[in-house]
């Protein structure tokens, strides 16, 4: 695995998680450690050393924001919108469990490089098919390479209006990096699209297990070498993206998600480590 982002093996790990330890998941992607090359005893490792509160939030999380996106690009979709565009996108594998939106998309998924043709290994290892309708789009930003550039050369229509997602990412982001990014997606997103981005908020926000999961994934991130740097407030970031040139933005309360876990009896319900940003052009 030296050629894929450890994070992004990570986060396929945890995606599979809740529908393996938890009955009636919110969401559940079959593919998860297929793509990371994992099992379901790695999984169960895993959250055995993890404590209850922090496992709990560890398994909600990725879960209840993918399941808000893959709501958003239903409804996208519904509306005539033909181009789905994910940043960081890693281990992503809407291309897979979602063939019932694919059929009507063009999918860009945008990484590092490295990351991609590992994912494309994984693929073929495994017998997921590459459709012509899924672009891999390899920036590379440490060396200058443009997100514009890369998503025109994969056949991204900018006169088309899109839906993005950026999930999981903005926390290890300096906030200049954030706001130029916000507007690289404002110069090539179409009027009616949609960004929905996902971001670490500020302790006072968290509820008291996302404050224990916060200190531990700082420490496990800083040791990666993949550090946590930017944590914001719902107002600061709505300024950031306004500033950007996108015309109108909310942020998501994932105390909204409530009615996903109205009929469980295991005690799990949304947690608060990451709010959504929802910007529109």
């Amino acid at each position: 695995m030296d050629n894929v982002s450890q994070t992004a093996v990570f986060a396929a790990q945890v995606r599979a998680a809740h529908s393996l330890l938890d009955r009636h998941p919110i969401f559940e992607d079959p593919y998860a450690l297929l793509l990371a090359d994992s099992s379901e005893d790695d999984v169960r490792d895993l959250f055995s050393a993890i404590p209850d509160g922090v496992a709990r939030v560890a398994r909600v999380l990725p879960s209840q924001r993918a399941r808000f996106v893959d709501e958003e690009v239903e409804r996208a979709v519904r509306t005539g919108i033909d181009q789905y565009v994910i940043m960081g996108a890693g281990l992503d594998s809407f291309a897979w469990r979602r063939e019932d939106l694919m059929s009507d998309l063009e999918l860009f998924e945008v990484d590092h490089p490295a990351t991609q043709a590992w994912k494309r290994m994984r693929a073929e290892s495994v017998g997921l098919e590459c459709t012509s309708n899924l672009h891999f789009v390899g920036v590379d930003f440490s060396i200058g390479q443009q997100l514009s550039d890369g998503l025109t050369a994969a056949g991204f229509d900018p006169l088309r209006p899109s839906i993005w997602s950026w999930l999981g990412v903005i926390v290890y982001l300096t906030v200049e990096a954030v706001e130029s990014t916000f507007g690289s997606v404002v110069q090539m997103a179409a009027p009616r699209s949609r960004l929905i981005a996902s971001y670490t908020v500020t302790k006072d926000l968290m509820d008291s297990a996302s404050r224990e999961f916060d200190d531990l994934a700082r420490a496990a991130s800083a040791e990666g070498d993949e550090p946590h740097i930017t944590f914001m407030a719902p107002g600061d970031i709505e300024k950031i993206a306004k500033r950007a040139g996108f015309a109108d933005v909310r942020s998501v309360d994932p105390s909204s998600f409530l009615p996903w876990f109205s009929q469980r009896t295991d005690g799990l319900r949304p947690v608060s480590y990451e709010w959504i940003l929802v910007a529109d052009t």
